[in-house]
């Protein structure tokens, strides 16, 4: 009974580990059939190994080693290869290999010295190839340290030569010194999103529902993912959210390896692109600006595409929700060097309209930090002044302008209380911009003409003026009716790329 037991545990346990790394390699985009073939040998393997007379009546244990552990061994290096190696990982698997051939040739010795005679000779000729190769695959394995450095390196050095020409390519400004409040829009480059976890949260993406819908479902759409620029003569040079990092979009794998190997197991390398223009750098460059001359960064929330250009900003004063730093951090690496420039508003300044607390983060009015949790635990907006309105940087409580209509467009959602949440900080940007006409949304993922066309417009030397604002806010008009529903030709759509695979687009209709 005790034996049954055990091995039912070591059933139990297997199938775990199996069913994580198939959910793996479903985040890596390998094919449901595919899986299912290679689920299919990997069960059989484990319950063979257990009971094999459930296989047969001649079954055996090295039988079954030999028909399912073999295709399964190799099935498993080959989809490691295909969907998650990266090259820093080439010494380690050397290594591993070396450590395997070492240890079958102390294997067949102490096995040759227990054989007949000529049994025995087999061995040992057995342990000293095993034995040589073991060796020959541990100085490959060293040898390969430095040439995996190198090639990081040569990489890197290749980003940074397109960088610098970005820069120096036509079209670059002189920075305007005055006393006029400017805001610039900086695209980062695109992130590869389902179309149901950007707008399904009303059609079942929600919670781990959504979750998991997700590593089924690849209708795939890129989305822009944006920073914004203030540029205050009295505050100096700030930045809300900084967007993705050049390494994300180029070197993903290594980038995540900096968090150990789970946190690039549970990411995507294809899911950042950008071209050398969207750098932040470069962006900050082109304006006339210098990144190092950023003195604040307020960010919405500590997700990695909203941080990850913090990596380029070690001097400057970092604000966000403490209750996003406490419980909203995934992947740390991106703030190793803020760590300690952290500044944690407490929200202390009153109501400000329809929220209930606010930070005057100055002191003077011109900008003011909205707590709007949901989507994070710590998710705020940023509500800034200018000298002929204001600017809402709403973060991801709403992807884009047709996310305004609550009740028709969401995005997913965490489920719970967290949804709730961002379903009321939701109404309360309604209720805002409702009530201050002279005030614009500005998002971080739109997708839509109101931000690739009229803010890019209205912010293209970083004074949208009254006339900007207005023409923002006539087109907010023509989108989304006064109680916030859609109007006709708004209603997104999801349209398959021309090939049947790849990445998708939205029309709107």
């Amino acid at each position: 009974m005790l034996k049954t037991l055990s091995k039912i545990g070591l059933l139990v346990s297997a199938l775990a580990v199996g069913t994580v790394w198939l959910v793996v390699l479903r985040l890596k985009d390998v094919p449901v059939p595919l899986l299912a073939a290679y689920g299919l040998l990997l069960t059989g393997l484990v319950v063979g190994l257990l009971w094999p007379s459930v296989l047969g009546r001649r079954a055996t244990r090295r039988r079954v080693l030999a028909f399912l552990g073999v295709p399964v061994g190799l099935g498993t290096l080959g989809l490691y290869l295909a969907v998650v190696y990266y090259v820093t990982d080439l010494p380690v698997l050397l290594a591993l290999a070396a450590a395997g051939c070492l240890a079958w040739a102390a294997a067949s010795v102490l096995r040759g010295r227990r054989a007949a005679a000529g049994r025995g000779g087999r061995q040992s000729r057995r342990a000293f190839l095993a034995g040589g190769a073991g060796l020959t695959l541990a100085v490959l394995s060293g040898l390969s340290v430095d040439r995996v450095d190198r090639q990081r390196r040569e990489v890197l050095a290749r980003g940074e030569q397109e960088r610098q020409a970005a820069v120096r390519a036509a079209g670059a400004r002189r920075r305007i010194a005055d006393d006029i409040v400017r805001v610039f829009p900086i695209h980062t480059g695109d992130t590869i999103v389902t179309y149901g976890q950007f707008y399904g949260g009303l059609d079942g993406w929600e919670g781990v529902n959504g979750y998991l819908r997700t590593l089924v479902d690849k209708t795939q759409i890129a989305v822009p993912v944006y920073a914004y620029l203030i540029d205050h003569p009295r505050h100096g040079l700030m930045l809300v959210d900084t967007g993705v990092n050049w390494e994300q979009a180029h070197d993903h794998d290594g980038y995540y390896d900096h968090n150990h190997m789970v946190s690039r197991l549970l990411t995507q390398r294809d899911e950042y692109q950008m071209t050398p223009g969207q750098d932040l750098r470069v962006h900050l460059a082109r304006l006339g600006y210098d990144a190092k001359e950023i003195t604040t960064v307020f960010l919405t929330h500590v997700h990695d595409d909203h941080a990850g250009g913090l990596r380029y900003l070690p001097q400057a004063t970092v604000v966000l929700d403490r209750r996003d730093w406490d419980h909203g951090v995934l992947y740390p690496y991106s703030f190793d060097l803020v760590k300690s420039n952290l500044s944690f508003p407490a929200f202390g300044s009153g109501a400000f309209g329809a929220f209930p607390d606010s930070q005057d983060h100055f002191g003077d009015g011109s900008l003011i930090l909205l707590p709007t949790p949901g989507h994070s635990p710590g998710h705020m907006c940023v509500l800034l002044h200018l000298d002929t309105g204001s600017v809402l940087f709403v973060g991801d409580t709403l992807y884009t302008l047709p996310h305004l209509a609550v009740e028709q467009v969401r995005q997913t959602t965490l489920g719970g209380a967290d949804t709730i949440h961002q379903i009321e900080a939701a109404r309360r940007i309604q209720n805002l911009l409702a009530s201050d006409p002279g005030t614009v949304p500005l998002f971080a993922h739109d997708n839509t003409r109101y931000q690739f066309d009229l803010v890019t417009s209205a912010f293209a030397n970083g004074v949208p003026g009254e006339a900007g604002l207005l023409e923002l806010r006539t087109h907010m008009q023509t989108a989304l009716t006064p109680d916030w529903r859609l109007q006709a030709g708004h209603t997104p759509r999801f349209v398959p790329p021309a090939s049947g695979t790849g990445v998708g687009r939205v029309e709107f209709r």
